[in-house]
């Protein structure tokens, strides 16, 4: 059975998902060798507008805050790792056994989803939407004695 939607399904959401996934540890490894002195600063200024925070807290806050970017970029560039390697892996078992390319899918699809927060919702729907058409379409029911549907 052709299983040319899935494909094309799968297919985009792994090339959005390599691009996003480039994007993301660009977006790290830049903030890692960014200046850091000069966002604290920036980031203090913004602070110090605020009549209701203290100098130490704005401090205190424009760390924690670089400290939590880098953190989450990490997060993140690995939950779009996991989740391109997963659905690799039901593109190349796509063909051979459908319903476990399904569970592949359907599996990196609510990985990206939930664990992004949904900002990866439209790649995260195609896996998704590849999933229930592997494990929804079934082959056609051949006759007893028929001859070989492929040939």
């Amino acid at each position: 059975m052709k299983r040319t939607g899935e494909m094309i399904l799968g297919m985009i959401g792994v090339v959005i998902t390599f691009l996003v996934s480039l994007f993301v540890l660009f977006m790290v490894i830049g903030l890692q060798q960014a200046d850091v002195p000069q966002l604290t600063n920036i980031i203090e200024q913004e602070l110090a507008n605020d009549p209701n925070v203290q100098g130490q807290e704005a401090e205190e806050f424009s760390a924690l805050v670089l400290n939590v970017m880098s953190t989450a970029g990490w997060g993140l560039l690995a939950v779009h790792a996991i989740g391109l390697v997963l659905g690799i892996i039901a593109l190349v078992k796509l063909n051979r056994n459908a319903k476990t390319a399904g569970i592949l899918f359907l599996i990196a699809g609510g990985e990206l989803l939930l664990l992004t927060v949904g900002f990866s919702f439209v790649y995260a729907a195609l896996f998704i939407i590849a999933g229930v058409m592997c494990l929804a379409r079934k082959p056609p029911v051949q006759p007893e004695g028929s001859a070989d549907p492929d040939n």
